[in-house]
């Protein structure tokens, strides 16, 4: 394996921040962390200090293997209700007509067309249309799970944004 622990431990010894070192044993120690404790990591931790870290753990829960998904997108909609200043394609509710929708059974066919694929997840993502509620997404996910080859898990609901 790369990373020992003498190397982490010295790394973790290396930081200044008594409150990053004490987080970092605790995951060391393979000891679930808090949210509050995930939050200062994200804001204190360089990026490298958290890289090696989460290294160390991936190598002790799988060795020197690292694992990769394969995905495809599906974008149901870039109509939004939202105008985020960073979305740099979606399209206001308002001006509709000039972006898309798709139909569940859009939707359908382009999960069809990877059938036989080495697919691991199928992302739904886009813009927060009020016509796409709940109803909808719960009936594409039951069309996907009777589409679907059970190949693939579904990551849904979540916003380009």
């Amino acid at each position: 394996m790369g990373t020992n622990r003498a190397a982490i431990v010295s790394l973790v010894e290396a930081t200044k921040d008594k409150e990053l070192q004490r987080i970092a044993n605790k995951i060391m120690n393979k000891e679930r962390i808090l949210f509050d404790e995930g939050v200062m990591l994200f804001e204190k931790g360089s990026l490298s200090w958290l890289g090696a870290l989460a290294n160390f753990v991936r190598e002790q829960k799988h060795g020197n293997k690292t694992y990769f998904n394969k995905n495809f997108h599906i974008e149901p909609t870039n109509v939004c209700v939202f105008s985020c200043k960073f979305c740099s394609y979606s399209k206001l509710y308002a001006n509709r007509e000039e972006g898309w929708e798709l139909s569940i059974e859009q939707m359908m066919h382009i999960v069809k067309s990877y059938d036989g694929k080495p697919v691991t997840e199928v992302h739904i993502v886009g813009g927060v249309h009020p016509k796409m509620n709940l109803a909808f997404f719960s009936r594409t996910i039951t069309s996907h799970q009777s589409t679907s080859s059970g190949s693939s898990h579904q990551r849904l609901y979540t916003r380009r944004a």
